[in-house]
């Protein structure tokens, strides 16, 4: 029996990098294009029929945040892989917070194109020394400055565990096997969570969230 692939989906606003990202990922082992489109509601449609287990963006020609909060909604299974990124701590930071679980750099090539969908597929992220050694440094100072977070407004005990999951961009399906409860229930409790603190997404609801810490 062979392993299933990884499905993936490509996001570009331009035609000729999605043909190109396209061709570039054709017959590598152990993935799948199931579709190429742009960023209009007829893309998103497509993308979102599609069910790929992580979609490629091409950030050269869209804002990070706006279409990851886009895509999170209407892939929420779905790993994000960020295309042509410059490769600087505040790229790399402000894609992450976003939701991105990996990236290709601007100069990055078909090699490692195909590595951070596999490494996004498989939850790990391959990045640059310097980018790794920043990391580690905001992580340093942020856990021994912040003080202790505190619970959203209105929200239960499990909920609350979801939404910090959701924070650090896990998909329902890893948040499941997390809490070892099903999918579809944690789909319900996103449901209430984003109707509790009246948002449109996961992304305002993880906002939400970041404004009940005071760093």
């Amino acid at each position: 029996m062979t392993a299933a692939k990884v499905k993936v989906g490509i996001v570009s606003g331009v035609r000729l990098v999605r043909e190109s990202l396209t061709l570039s990922l054709r017959g590598r082992d152990g993935i799948v294009v199931v579709d190429a489109v742009g960023l209009d509601p007829e893309g998103i449609a497509r993308i979102t029929a599609a069910a790929p287990d992580v979609v490629l963006v091409d950030i050269g020609h869209t804002e990070p945040a706006a279409t990851a909060s886009l895509l999170k909604v209407s892939c929420s299974q779905a790993k994000l892989v960020a295309f042509a990124l410059a490769e600087t701590d505040d790229h790399v930071f402000a894609c992450a917070a976003a939701g991105f679980s990996g990236y290709v750099p601007c100069e990055g090539g078909a090699d490692e194109l195909y590595g951070a969908l596999i490494d996004a597929a498989n939850g790990r992220m391959h990045c640059a020394p310097h980018i790794a050694a920043a990391m580690f440094g905001r992580l340093s100072v942020l856990f021994q400055q912040r003080p202790a977070l505190a619970a959203l407004p209105s929200l239960t005990a499990r909920e609350n565990e979801i939404i910090v999951l959701a924070e650090e961009g896990r998909s329902n399906k890893e948040i499941a096997r997390r809490l070892r409860i099903s999918a579809a229930t944690v789909k319900n409790h996103i449901h209430n969570i984003l109707q509790k603190l009246q948002v449109g997404g996961r992304g305002e609801a993880v906002a939400r969230l970041s404004t009940t810490r005071l760093v």
